[in-house]
């Protein structure tokens, strides 16, 4: 029995990016923690969901570093021209979704003003309905919608609904049950 080097070297760099998130990134981004206390009141602070995200990475890296070891494979995966151009191609997607995510919005409230509107900046407007959601929902939904696409190797309604509905989900769970918490990327615009 071989074991696949590709899958452990996946699974470990996952784990070490997770580390490096909870051990470096965290610590030196995130200024409150996982859990806070305000005026006796236990608060969910702005750590928790990255540090959920990174725990989940490191499980996900161990499973998938246990299964390769011991699964047994008939077969030797070895990357090619085929498996190149996915990774190419699922990296424009990543990079168009967060394109689109960042400068959706701003974007938006320039046209808008350059039109006589007079709303004032996307900063201004960043925690207003529609358009601290227009970045997030169109960024979102390209990410899904193209990943589903890509992974079908074509463009579907239903690739397309999905990356919708997948972002207003991820949106509404996110936006509605904080009263503060701004929608990425508009903590940085």
């Amino acid at each position: 029995m071989r074991i696949d080097p590709w899958s452990l070297g996946v699974a470990a760099v996952f784990a070490a990016f997770a580390l490096l998130t909870l051990g470096v990134w965290i610590p030196a981004d995130v200024e409150s923690g996982v859990v806070e206390t305000f005026r006796r009141r236990i608060v969910i602070g702005d750590a928790m969901a990255p540090t959920a995200v990174a725990a989940g990475m490191i499980a996900a890296a161990v499973l998938l570093a246990v299964s390769t070891v011991l699964g047994r494979r008939r077969e030797e995966a070895a990357p090619d021209r085929q498996s190149a151009l996915f990774v190419v191609r699922f990296a424009a997607v990543i990079a168009a979704a967060l394109v689109l995510m960042s400068h959706t919005g701003p974007l938006v409230v320039d046209a808008i003003n350059g039109l006589g509107g007079a709303i004032g900046s996307y900063r201004e407007l960043r925690d207003t309905v529609p358009y601290k959601y227009l970045g997030y929902l169109i960024g979102g939904a390209v990410l899904v919608g193209g990943t589903i696409a890509l992974v079908e190797q074509r463009l579907t309604r239903g690739a397309a609904f999905a990356g919708i509905l997948a972002a207003a989900v991820l949106a509404a769970l996110y936006d509605l049950p904080f009263d503060d918490l701004l929608l990425p990327p508009n903590g940085d615009q």
